[in-house]
């Protein structure tokens, strides 16, 4: 089997592609020991040590901990779209060596046995390969076939 598509890396596929990833991933809760932890040294360094510029400090860090909680995905969309991916057309191929991609002249290959994970999405595929990177594909770019073909070669283990 041989597949072949091409798709345009815009705003919408990068907003799939993050909202489809976030229950897989580890950023889907906020950190609040780290906010509170932060808090409690900033109370500490004002009230107990006199030192405003230390308690101030932390609990601005506390502050932009939140901050970016709050706004992540648009802040992980907006860098995908500084990317020099981003608005180029990518040419995906699925073949029974594994999944190319080729954008701007560079070709990126995911070998069958390097990947670690196949996970499945209402939307998309996510691949996880063995350092732990993931990678989506949206269900849009691809037949059914292909799904099936994806799917097939590694079968689905819960993350």
């Amino acid at each position: 089997m041989k597949y072949n598509t091409s798709y345009i890396l815009n705003k919408e596929y990068f907003i799939e592609s993050y909202e489809q990833s976030l229950p897989f991933s580890d950023r889907r809760k906020p950190k609040y020991g780290l906010v509170v932890f932060l808090a409690a040294l900033a109370l500490v360094s004002i009230y107990m040590l006199q030192n405003n510029y230390l308690g101030y400090f932390l609990l601005g860090l506390a502050i932009l901990e939140v901050i970016a909680f709050t706004y992540q995905k648009a802040w992980w969309v907006a860098r995908q779209r500084l990317s020099r991916a981003a608005g180029n057309e990518i040419h995906l191929t699925i073949d029974e060596e594994g999944i190319s991609t080729l954008c701007n002249g560079v070709k990126k290959r995911q070998v069958w046995n390097d990947i670690e994970q196949v996970v499945e999405t209402e939307l998309g595929i996510i691949i996880i390969n063995d350092k732990g990177h993931r990678h989506y594909l949206s269900k849009a770019t691809l037949n059914e076939e292909s799904i099936n073909f994806i799917l097939a070669q590694k079968k689905q283990k819960p993350l």
